[in-house]
């Protein structure tokens, strides 16, 4: 069921000319990767992924997705097919762990006919976006006190004033009341899903966490520290990359011109793993980003992966840094 509708997301996004992206070795199986797909529209980016089930989420895998979303400033595009009891609704936007799902054909009727969705459910029941204005509008034009509205809704005449103003959102019964009063079923305002405000944010201290790494890993990391470089392990393997790195002079608020993406490579591995390589190529084409590919001393780099333009450093030059100032030249030097 997930490469089906898998599928029908590809083909929807290309007609609505976006950019689609995904690694042929993924297509025809289950991804096990925080998105199953990656989009770009102009200087838009999302990560999508399919859920069968929003009510059974990996931790991991949420986290993976705040984590993506955040380093490499895309968003996440959630689609889901149910929750625990029945299929989603469509035209509703679900909320689960402080991520948006919506259903295939809200997806659908967004691209194809603009049509956004404006109940926002979440556990316990759903809301509904109101037009305050609208609703007040109609309701003095037909000469409808705030007293008698709330009187007839069985609420109070705050929580009316509290709708109009919309400091409060109605329950889809309580909306759905509204509009047969006041006779009008165009009362709601729709939800840009594309224009989410997502508020994640990263603890460097947790960032840091030795999260058993390899005797390789833990040594890489050591260096790391040394040269002063932030960075974000991704051992479950739901980012394709084993390591991104960052600045710690970098503000999360502001955009940066060096972005590196890496991947390490354990100690035990007898040559480059190429899946993980071409990963980190597509990765730096869809972003626009600084790479890196870190191996240890005695890997052997195949010539075809040497034609690729991104750096493949290995453990004993890295140990040859002292500062970050260091570490950027070596990067630009190994790339050219």
């Amino acid at each position: 069921m997930i490469e089906a509708v898998l599928e029908k997301i590809d083909n929807m996004l290309k007609r609505a000319k976006f950019e689609t992206f995904i690694l042929d070795s993924f297509s025809n199986k289950k991804s096990k990767f925080c998105f199953d797909l990656l989009v770009k529209k102009n200087d838009l980016v999302f990560s999508v992924k399919i859920f069968s089930n929003i009510d059974n989420l990996n931790a991991d895998i949420i986290n993976d997705i705040k984590s993506l979303s955040l380093l490499l400033k895309s968003k996440p595009l959630l689609i889901g097919i149910r929750n625990r009891y029945h299929k989603l609704e469509d035209n509703t936007i679900y909320i689960r762990e402080g991520l948006p799902f919506i259903t295939l054909t809200t997806l659908e009727n967004i691209l194809s006919k603009e049509l956004y969705p404006y109940i926002l459910a979440r556990r316990g029941g759903g809301v509904m976006f109101l037009n305050g204005n609208l609703m007040k509008s109609l309701r003095e034009k037909q000469a409808i006190s705030r007293k008698e509205l709330s009187g007839r809704l069985g609420i109070t005449k705050r929580t009316v004033c509290a709708y109009e103003n919309e400091s409060m959102r109605p329950s889809e019964k309580i909306a759905n009341k509204i509009s047969l009063i006041l006779e009008c079923n165009d009362l709601f305002r729709r939800i840009n899903i594309f224009d989410w405000n997502f508020n994640f944010s990263m603890d460097r201290k947790d960032l840091q966490e030795d999260i058993n790494l390899s005797s390789f890993e833990s040594h890489l990391q050591e260096v790391l520290n040394d040269i002063g470089i932030c960075s974000y392990w991704s051992k479950k393997g739901s980012i394709p990359f084993k390591l991104s790195l960052y600045s710690k002079y970098i503000d999360e608020n502001k955009e940066s011109s060096v972005y590196p993406l890496f991947s390490g490579v354990s100690e035990e591995d007898k040559k480059i793993n190429e899946l993980s390589f071409r990963c980190l190529k597509m990765f730096t084409e869809l972003f626009q980003k600084n790479s890196l590919f870190i191996v240890n001393n005695e890997i052997k780099i195949p010539d075809s992966l040497k034609k690729i333009k991104i750096p493949i450093i290995r453990i004993r030059n890295l140990e040859k840094i002292d500062d970050e100032e260091e570490f950027v030249e070596l990067i630009q030097e190994s790339g050219n």
